[in-house]
């Protein structure tokens, strides 16, 4: 990989206090620079240059940094200079067979109550993801994105919501990594598949709208990975993905031998 010059595109001055109030306004920023594709994967990361062209001291940095790399989005090299990690195929596996089963289940929770309301904010949501591709506004596409799937899983308790929207950004990050090698089509498959999910969502049908979130979060991790590390053999998502669909037989013959089980109605 070419070397990196210390300086980095993109990467604005802030206007922060030089205090430890500055943390958390640093931390957001440089997490969505990292996970947006504004400092690439790779990206060789000098302590004392990021903090002058960043316009802040290096001790509040230093500790964002270190934030960073316990959300696993930068690594430490041997030298003990800091990089943004790269691509690691084992940790997308992880990622998304993680999602597969929370989000899943956060679907199970929300379809109870998904009204006329959230129907209309999911459509106009895929309305948003339609045009934004058209005009390959990657931005945008991504907030609408980001909404939707927020909307199909808002009825989780707020823990279960927390652990989706920090799995959510990990993809997102994977798929702009995989948008680089092949930027052409990367929102076909989900021009069919999130229509799906909604179509599911509306009729309450619980079985198929799970299936389908399952499938289509499967899909996109192995699109990404076909991209990016085809031989990489998926061991996480599959099982995942098998989980969805036996659980709820299992789930309802135990309904049926006297166990009470809401939301449960045949195989999956």
């Amino acid at each position: 990989m070419p070397q990196r010059t210390l300086r980095l595109p993109g990467i604005e001055r802030l206007d922060l206090p030089q205090t430890r109030q500055s943390i958390v306004p640093l931390h957001a920023y440089l997490r969505e620079c990292i996970l947006d594709g504004r400092i690439p994967p790779e990206t060789k990361l000098s302590q004392a240059a990021l903090a002058e062209q960043l316009g802040v001291s290096r001790t509040p940095l230093r500790e964002v940094l270190r934030m960073l790399q316990e959300e696993g989005l930068i690594e430490s090299e041997p030298n003990q200079r800091m990089r943004v990690a790269g691509f690691n195929p084992a940790e997308l596996d992880v990622t998304y067979g993680s999602r597969i089963v929370l989000e899943c289940l956060a679907v199970a929770m929300t379809i109870g109550g998904f009204k006329a309301q959230q129907r209309r904010q999911a459509k106009a949501a895929l309305t948003a993801m339609r045009r934004a591709a058209r005009s390959r506004d990657v931005a945008a596409w991504f907030i609408a994105h980001g909404e939707y799937h927020h909307l199909l899983s808002a009825a989780a308790d707020e823990p279960l919501r927390t652990q989706l929207r920090s799995l959510a950004d990990r993809s997102a990050r994977y798929i702009r990594i995989a948008q680089h090698v092949d930027p052409t089509d990367w929102q076909k498959a989900g021009d069919v598949e999130h229509p799906a999910i909604l179509e599911a969502m509306v009729a309450g049908d619980e079985r198929a709208a799970v299936s389908l979130t399952a499938r289509h979060l499967e899909h996109t991790a192995v699109r990404v990975l076909t991209d990016c590390a085809s031989d990489y053999v998926l061991q996480a998502v599959p099982k995942a993905v098998a989980l969805m669909d036996t659980a709820p037989a299992a789930l309802a013959r135990a309904s049926g031998n006297g166990h009470t089980v809401a939301g449960t109605d045949g195989d999956n």
